[in-house]
Order: structure tokens, then sequence, then C-alpha cells
């Protein structure tokens, strides 16, 4: 998997940003099968947003030397599911194809789709998995209100109606004490099936990200990447290398 970060105001550039998600310490690693498939709170979530979260084909105005296995712009959301997060400034992750673009914008809205915050990021020679964190400036969500997040290439800056376009819908929950004194005495694999499993989709999918770059050669990994990704149809990109 490929892993990139942003130099940018609204970007986290260290793996120190994902193990604060985490808080990993020398918790045993999980030597037995645990799927790691997403279930989505019992709720729906507001209509309104990019259809499906999900990906947009580079149009011709971002293409740069693209082939037909690239992928896609994706957000790696759960769809038109609601994904909580623990965080109150949550970590989000796009998989970013080659494009020529310059710069892509991100924005986080209400449930309503009234605009909260906005962020230029420059993309200028990125691809990859990207990740996003809301800076120290930007407002913290509140508990238990849902808000939309968007990632859009800025194919023609002089025509943003040619923007690509993903997103999908987070929640910021805290931790429950039981959900808690589960993760205390989960292995790490297992935190992120904790994760996936009680719908904390944000942190599920950013602990086995952080889990990959220390292992990146664990099969187990692997296949709980597969499994989360592919839950929410995310399959292209759960396959990617």
């Amino acid at each position: 998997m490929l892993f990139h970060t942003l130099k940018s105001k609204a970007t986290v550039i260290t793996l120190a940003s994902v193990i604060m998600v985490t808080n990993l310490t020398t918790t045993a690693w999980s030597a037995k099968a645990t799927s790691t498939n997403f279930e989505p709170p019992k709720r729906d979530a507001p209509r309104g947003g990019t259809a499906g979260g999900g990906s947009r084909p580079i149009a011709l105005a971002c293409a740069s030397s693209l082939s037909n296995r690239d992928i896609a712009l994706t957000a790696l959301s759960p769809g038109k599911h609601i994904g909580l997060s623990q965080l109150q400034r949550p970590v989000f992750f796009v998989h970013l194809p080659q494009t020529g673009a310059q710069s892509a914008e991100f924005s986080l809205f209400d449930k309503e789709m009234n605009g909260i915050y906005q962020q230029n990021i420059p993309i200028t020679n990125q691809a990859g998995l990207i990740n996003i964190q809301l800076p120290k400036d930007a407002p913290s969500l509140v508990p238990n209100k849902t808000y939309y997040w968007s990632f859009a290439i800025a194919c023609n800056p002089s025509d943003r109606t040619e923007d690509l376009v993903v997103g999908g819908w987070v929640e910021y929950t805290p931790l429950s004490h039981l959900i808690q004194e589960k993760l205390a005495a989960s292995t790490v694999i297992e935190r992120a099936s904790l994760y996936a499993k009680q719908g904390f989709w944000y942190d599920a999918v950013a602990t086995i990200i952080e889990l990959q770059n220390l292992q990146p050669n664990n099969p187990q990994l692997s296949q709980s990447w597969n499994e989360l990704l592919t839950s929410v149809g995310l399959t292209v990109v759960a396959t990617a290398n």
C-alpha cells in the first residue's frame, strides 16, 4: 500500500499522528484470525453529499500519464453510512491517483451541508494514500452531531464545476467505558476489529494503516485491511499495491 502525507496546514506529516489515534504501546500482536468487517451505526446518514462518498474517475483535465489500472480518486469512507470517530479532529484518508492537478480542497459541512471549514491543499506530484487531519485552528466536531467531509481536486482552477469530489459522513462519538475496557484487554489487531464492529470506521482505518507501517509484511494485517475496505465496497483500494 502506498501511504503518503501532504505538506499542508490541513495535514499531518508524521506517523505519530496516527499513533495518537490508537494509543498503541507494547500490547502483544494477535495470532488468531479476527474479522474486521465494518458494522455501521444503526441509523441512516442524512441525505446529501457526494453520492455514496465513493470514487471519481479522473477527468481529461486532470489526467497525467494514466493507465486503465489507475485507481480513481477515492475517499476512504463507509459509503452512505455514518463513520464514527473517537477524535474531535479525526484523520481522513483519500486515495489520490496520478494527476496533473496542482491543488485540492478539503471541506467540512454540517448535516444540512452548511460549510464549516475549508482548506486548500497542494497536491503537485502527489499520488497514493494520503491523510488529512483537522488542524488546531479548525472547529472541533461536536459530540453526536453528524458532519460531511469532502476532498475536491481542482482540475480546472478557472472552472470549479469540473472539480472531482469525493467524501463521507463522520460523527465524533466518545468511547463508552465498556468499549474502553474491551480495547484495553485487546491485542493491537483486535482493536481494529473492535473499532470496526462498533462503527468507529475512521479509528479502524487509522489503526490498520499504522500497524502496516510498523509491519508491512504481516499477512494478518493485509487480511484485516482487505476485509475492512471490502465490507464497504472499496475492494479496488483494498487490493492496490
